[in-house]
């Protein structure tokens, strides 16, 4: 029986005209070596042209590509997880997902799937190891940025995931090994990691490390506070008191709740940094840091204390809604608004007379 194109009906008689047309423009656009080869008012309906041509040939190539029957067999797994997530029915998801792995055991989406969905049900240990499990399909002997094909690459997602894992399991220096190599090779888009580096290096006693890595991020009032404490650990205390200071005015919030003073006081900063949401989520974090170092407390309450910082914060707390009126609210960095506030002269004077204060 003859195919139907390969008879003389319509449709073949259409096929035929069709190929010729596509032989022929494959001739002559073969001549052609760019657009501007085109009359100015031919140009743009070519490039329209063939934009749809490109898109009609990708598709019925597409289309015709052998389809590999195990590929074909995950996509209804990914579509089940996928729609459970969105549900935020991670019970139903975990279950699909764990189905999905033992039929695809290396399949990097539904690891790295199943790793955030034990994260949001509190496992840490099934999350961590079903992040390592998709990293080891990518990474075949450890972290290696050539395996990492852009700063978007979900793999680093997995990494993150695994080290944000390994720090509340308490593997401190893995946590850090991911968090800095995340930090360092990425930093466009995970810096921030590197201050979780610091906070490792800094919980297992290695301060200078910790130093090192909350120097090298933006500021904000967590790095201020666990700065000024890791340089009170190295006796360095002036360096200390003035990061306090700096603290103290980026969040007042952070000192009250550390010193138990919950009355009100006036924020010098706006926004969610300044706000006493973001205090109470950094010293739930922090608090064990803070109460682990002796004396470190009280150092903070002596600072805060001084007659000289407490005119600072009330004199900041009185700019600051002038100075964020100036600066117009959005785009307001922490770091640029504390320079509009007090200046480094202003800072390591006060700083070096707390000091005194507390030798007399």
């Amino acid at each position: 029986m003859c195919c139907l194109w390969d008879c003389e009906s319509d449709a073949g008689r259409f096929m035929k005209v069709l190929l010729e047309l596509l032989g022929d423009a494959c001739r002559v656009l073969k001549g052609v070596e760019s657009l501007s080869e085109f009359r100015p008012e031919s140009r743009d309906r070519m490039r329209e042209l063939l934009s749809q041509l490109r898109l009609e040939l990708d598709r019925l190539l597409d289309a015709d590509a052998p389809v590999d029957p195990e590929l074909a067999g995950r996509e209804p797994f990914l579509q089940r997880a996928l729609e459970a997530i969105a549900s935020q029915s991670y019970g139903e998801a975990r279950g699909v997902l764990a189905q999905a792995v033992e039929r695809f055991p290396q399949d990097f989406e539904f690891l790295s799937y199943l790793g955030l969905i034990a994260w949001e049900q509190g496992d840490l240990v099934e999350a961590e190891r079903s992040y390592r499990r998709a990293m080891e399909v990518v990474f075949s002997e450890g972290l290696n940025t050539a395996e990492v094909e852009s700063g978007d690459d979900p793999v680093l997602r997995a990494v993150e995931g695994r080290a944000l894992c390994l720090y509340r399991l308490g593997e401190l220096e893995a946590a850090q090994r991911h968090f800095e190599w995340l930090g360092i090779n990425f930093s466009e888009q995970y810096i921030g990691c590197l201050f979780l580096a610091g906070e490792a290096y800094h919980r297992m006693g290695l301060l200078h490390e910790a130093l090192r890595c909350y120097e090298a991020v933006p500021v904000e009032p967590a790095v201020l506070y666990n700065r000024g404490l890791a340089l009170y650990g190295c006796d360095r205390l002036e360096e200390s008191a003035r990061a306090l200071i700096e603290g103290f005015v980026a969040n007042i919030y952070v000192a009250t709740t550390l010193l138990g003073r919950f009355g009100y006081r006036r924020p010098c900063t706006p926004g969610y940094l300044g706000s006493e949401t973001y205090a109470e989520e950094l010293v739930e974090a922090c608090a064990s840091l803070w109460h682990g170092h002796p004396g470190s407390v009280r150092f903070m309450e002596r600072c805060f204390d001084h007659a000289l910082v407490q005119a600072h914060l009330q004199q900041c707390g009185e700019q600051g809604g002038t100075r964020l009126l100036q600066a117009g609210e959005s785009g307001v960095e922490t770091d640029a608004f504390l320079e509009q506030l007090h200046d480094a002269g202003t800072l390591q004077s006060m700083a070096r007379r707390v000091i005194q204060r507390l030798d007399a």
